[in-house]
């Protein structure tokens, strides 16, 4: 389900000074704009100054009831170059440290696996390294003007929305982005420059119309030594990783695979199905697959036996096969 966010919530939770000359509504002008926003968010680029921040995460009871307090947590990450950094997340029941160090990847966690909290918190962080979107055919553009600002948004999928990007065209900025496999609206706010570049202090996720995680970047700072963060952790599992990784390509088997949900209101599509954790052996078999959410777990679990056998394309560093983890979903059936 789509949050349905005003326009004016939007512009009133995106304060920041700057200028861009606002887009005519056709796609090259909008296009340059998408651009323009992903230069300004990304402070990955290539020669830019070392960086570090902090941010404090509270998640809000599943249930949605009010009474529960949120829990807490905390995700760090220390940026070197592409293929030197640090990500230490600690959030509910995950305890996970990740070190890039050229062309090796060490990670040591307390679980099998990357919590779905942790993911919420991945993608939500994900606008450090530059705000995407693709354009196809089907894209949709969008201008509306609330209190004498235009924001512009672009979109695919239709009824079924698979990306959604809005931005502020006097400034270029992201208000808001959808993730499709999360099904997490993420609402930009109160956007603070750091050299060439800008971030944003705070970032709410939502689904459907329920805040589910808010996420808090005071400040953004310079980088620590390298040898103060650069050593692995004892135990830490090491992989063959680079910074120009070409993503897995997931088997058409999980593309058209279809999973029914209990208890779903008559007549209207489930909107669920299911969330997967899978890791993907160099040769395309899944060495792990497991299910972080659906409102039918055995279910689930049962669709994942049936998707093992199918091979996928592996993930490539420089045209070598590596390993790789990803996340999925498995549609409702229609």
């Amino acid at each position: 389900m789509r949050l349905a966010i005003s326009l004016a919530v939007l512009l009133a939770v995106a304060t920041v000074s700057g200028a861009f000359q606002p887009p005519r509504d056709d796609e090259s002008q909008t296009e340059a704009l998408v651009a323009r926003a992903h230069d300004l968010t990304n402070l990955t680029e290539i020669g830019a100054a070392p960086f570090a921040f902090r941010a404090a995460l509270s998640f809000n009871d599943p249930s949605g009831d009010v009474r529960v307090p949120p829990a807490r947590g905390s995700y760090a990450f220390t940026w070197q170059s592409a293929n030197k950094w640090r990500e230490d997340a600690d959030l509910l029941h995950l305890k996970q440290t990740r070190i890039a160090n050229g062309s090796t990847l060490w990670t040591k966690r307390n679980a099998p696996y990357p919590s779905f909290a942790y993911w919420w918190t991945h993608d939500a962080i994900e606008i450090m390294h530059g705000v995407d979107y693709h354009f196809d055919l089907h894209t949709q553009i969008e201008i509306s003007q609330v209190a004498g600002r235009n924001v512009v948004c672009v979109k695919n999928g239709g009824a079924h929305l698979t990306q959604e990007l809005c931005l502020d065209t006097a400034t270029a900025l992201p208000l808001l982005q959808y993730d499709s496999t999360l099904r997490l609206q993420f609402v930009y706010g109160d956007w603070s420059r750091w050299g060439d570049h800008w971030y944003p202090h705070t970032i709410k996720g939502f689904s459907g119309s329920e805040q589910v995680i808010r996420v808090e970047i005071p400040a953004v700072f310079n980088a620590p030594a390298e040898s103060k963060w650069i050593a692995p952790p004892r135990e830490a599992a090491q992989q063959e990783w680079c910074s120009d990784m070409r993503p897995a390509q997931l088997s058409d088997a999980i593309q058209n695979a279809g999973l029914a949900e209990p208890n779903a209101p008559e007549g209207r599509l489930p909107a669920i199905g299911a969330i997967a954790y899978g890791v993907i052996g160099k040769d395309g078999s899944w060495l792990d697959l497991s299910v972080l959410e659906s409102p039918d777990f055995k279910g689930a679990f049962q669709m994942l036996e049936k998707l093992r056998p199918f091979r996928n394309q592996p993930a490539t560093c420089h045209g070598a096969p590596v390993e790789s983890e990803t996340i999925f979903r498995i549609l409702p059936q229609r």
